[in-house]
């Protein structure tokens, strides 16, 4: 039975990327397109060591000076400290995207000028601890503001320098001032180990409100994370709490119902059930479950995660955990030690010390180490779907969690997705060794080749034999790895940003380059690289920014549905505010493939409590688009010169 329905949704996952249909053939192939080809452009924008010196594994895309041009954030992985002025390290950075001489594009330094880094001090010297960054339209101006994350040690509080998480203010153009203190700002006494946040407008009242994301709040003693936290905006860049008035509590001690604090590595706002209110996710560390809280439409939640099969995968078997057999080596009058093999792995002294019964062999803690969800539509069929990107070892066995896709198959009043498993999709990580690891990070979901399918570049990064993993979908729904094929085979990949740099119709990719662990056999520091595509030169896309009327709808538009047709082919996305693991932004531009097709039908859903819909019947493809609610005209952006 369970054979016969996965072959019967992986038909309809192809029936849902072709848009199967008894209907006439289209007058135009919105598939068509030749394979993507990337090319390692860091030199030319000025990445490289004889350029900015730029490292670090925090990426994040967003045009921040309104100029059509996507800017990079780049963040590095560090303990708490700040950037020393003059000459570093740079432990942050705000790049510019900007003319090239002689043609071209460049990234320029602005860290300092833009004072996106600055101290509540106000300090010359010093550049504030940051670590992650999501934008928004928080104050309704027109440009895009940023809550700027800082991750506090709360096992280490000597290595606090006092900087706490800020929001900041955009002045259009790509200079910030700190908001007002707010309740996003934690007290001096509250040491929070940030690492995510997500922008969306839980509530529908036309002002963003912001997710935030904590990991453990004693690591190593205890299991519980620190209370994600759930702010309301008030409109003018402050913020108050609302997580209790929400309904998204947590508590200490409900490991086994699910109601206990977990540790979060990522978190991600997106309606996955349609309704037009944003819902919320806990990408969760430490083998526990995920968390999914259902908005009940009015700003509150309610947390499903389990029965709407996101939590984790149903693969509860411990027996082949190395930990457990060698427990088994001391313990094998234990009734669940029966049959089990001679451990494969070296034993810890005592033997017995890496695994805790009553705790290790419980289903609570034999999920994921996720990092990262994302969210959007992979099968075509009009439903976000969830992409879980997740670490995993040979020696904890096949009860941890892998990375995979899992397809929404719910409804508003019941959302749930289904688990094809990864030998079905074809997301099947390579496993070169018997003793494998998969260091799976980030995710992001792109048309990559703009046959307008949803493809998925994997950042993997800390162990040996990984690589960053392009897995390009298919005619029939399922996938293939190509990233050696397409010359996007990055070792060690950590940090991920995708957006069209040079705006020239294709999506490039920057990366960041792992150094922890074995990684550091590869890379000497955490280089970045930009890998420029070549897309364009076989399909036609659109690229799309979203003006709200700031009224109704948060005026950049986050939350937006967005539905574009063409070929008879009807592709979704969403606008989103900021997701995943120590915060990704991928521009808030959305780009979409059309193939051979020269226009496109869009309607686009804004985040407004009405729900307002409009559409525009012929926008064509190329350059870049603006639509405003309220105004049926097609507004295309004057960019300077690629």
């Amino acid at each position: 039975m369970r054979l016969r329905l996965a072959l019967a949704t992986l038909a309809a996952l192809a029936c849902g990327a072709c848009s199967c249909t008894s209907e006439p053939a289209p007058m135009c192939d919105v598939h068509a397109a030749g394979p993507a080809r990337f090319h390692d452009a860091t030199a030319s924008w000025g990445l490289d060591a004889q350029g900015a010196s730029v490292t670090g594994n925090r990426i994040v895309a967003a045009d921040v000076d309104g100029d059509g041009y996507p800017d990079l954030v780049v963040q590095a992985v560090s303990s708490n400290a700040r950037t020393q002025l003059p000459g570093g390290p740079w432990l942050v950075r705000l790049l510019m995207n900007r003319p090239r001489p002689g043609g071209g594009r460049r990234f320029v330094d602005a860290t300092v000028a833009s004072g996106f880094f600055q101290t509540r001090s106000g300090s010359t010297t010093e550049l504030r601890s940051a670590h992650v960054a999501v934008f928004a339209d928080v104050d309704g101006d027109g440009d895009l503001d940023a809550f700027s994350g800082t991750y506090v040690d709360p096992t280490h509080p000597a290595t606090d320098p006092g900087d706490r998480s800020e929001v900041l203010l955009n002045d259009g153009r790509g200079v910030f001032t700190l908001a007002p203190a707010s309740a996003t700002s934690p007290s001096s006494k509250q040491l929070w180990p940030t690492t995510s946040a997500t922008f969306a407008d839980v509530d529908r009242d036309g002002i963003v409100d912001v997710y935030v994301g904590f990991w453990y709040a004693s690591y190593g003693r205890t299991q519980n994370g620190v209370q994600a936290q759930l702010y309301r905006g008030r409109g003018d860049g402050t913020f108050e709490a609302t997580t209790v008035a929400a309904g998204l509590t947590t508590d200490a001690y409900g490991f086994d119902d699910g109601t206990n604090t977990r540790p979060a590595y990522g978190v991600t706002s997106c309606d996955v059930d349609g309704d037009g209110a944003p819902d919320l996710m806990v990408s969760a560390y430490g083998r526990q479950w995920n968390e999914l809280w259902h908005n009940r439409g009015d700003g509150t939640f309610a947390e499903v995660g389990r029965e709407a099969g996101y939590a984790g995968d149903d693969d509860l078997d411990y027996s082949d955990n190395q930990f457990f057999a060698c427990y088994c080596t001391l313990h094998a009058e234990a009734p669940d030690c029966a049959g089990v093999g001679a451990p494969r792995t070296t034993c810890p002294d005592p033997a017995d010390a890496y695994w805790a019964p009553g705790t290790d062999d419980q289903p609570w803690r034999l999920n994921g180490n996720t990092f990262t969800t994302w969210c959007g539509d992979a099968d075509g069929d009009g439903r976000l779907d969830l992409y879980s990107a997740a670490i995993r070892h040979w020696h904890i066995g096949g009860s941890s969690d892998a990375s995979g896709l899992v397809l929404n198959d719910g409804s508003p009043e019941a959302p749930h997705f289904a688990r094809l498993g990864n030998d079905a999709t074809g997301l099947a990580w390579p496993h070169p060794t018997t003793d494998w690891n998969e260091g799976g990070l980030m995710v992001a979901g792109a048309d990559l080749d703009g046959d307008a399918r949803t493809d998925f570049f994997v950042a993997a990064s800390d162990y040996p034999d990984q690589f960053g993993l392009l897995f390009h979908q298919k005619s029939d729904g399922t996938y293939e790895e190509v990233g050696e094929a397409w010359g996007l085979h990055h070792a060690c990949a950590s940090g991920l940003a995708v957006a069209d740099f040079d705006r020239d119709g294709d999506l490039d990719v920057v990366v960041g380059s792992g150094t922890a662990r074995d990684c550091s056999k590869t890379w000497k520091t955490n280089e970045v690289h930009l890998y420029e595509s070549d897309a364009s030169e076989h399909a036609r896309s659109l690229a799309l920014r979203l003006v709200a009327d700031g009224v109704h709808a948060n005026r950049a538009a986050i939350g937006a549905r967005v539905t574009v047709e063409a070929g008879g082919v009807a592709r979704v996305q969403e606008l989103g505010g900021g997701y995943g693991h120590m915060g990704m932004q991928h521009d808030t531009v959305l780009s979409f493939g059309v193939g051979a097709c020269a226009s496109a039908r869009v309607t686009v859903r804004w985040p407004d409590a009405a729900g307002t819909t409009e559409s525009w019947d012929v926008v064509e493809a190329g350059g870049l688009v603006e639509l405003r609610q309220g105004d049926r005209a097609v507004h295309r952006v004057a960019l300077d010169a690629p």
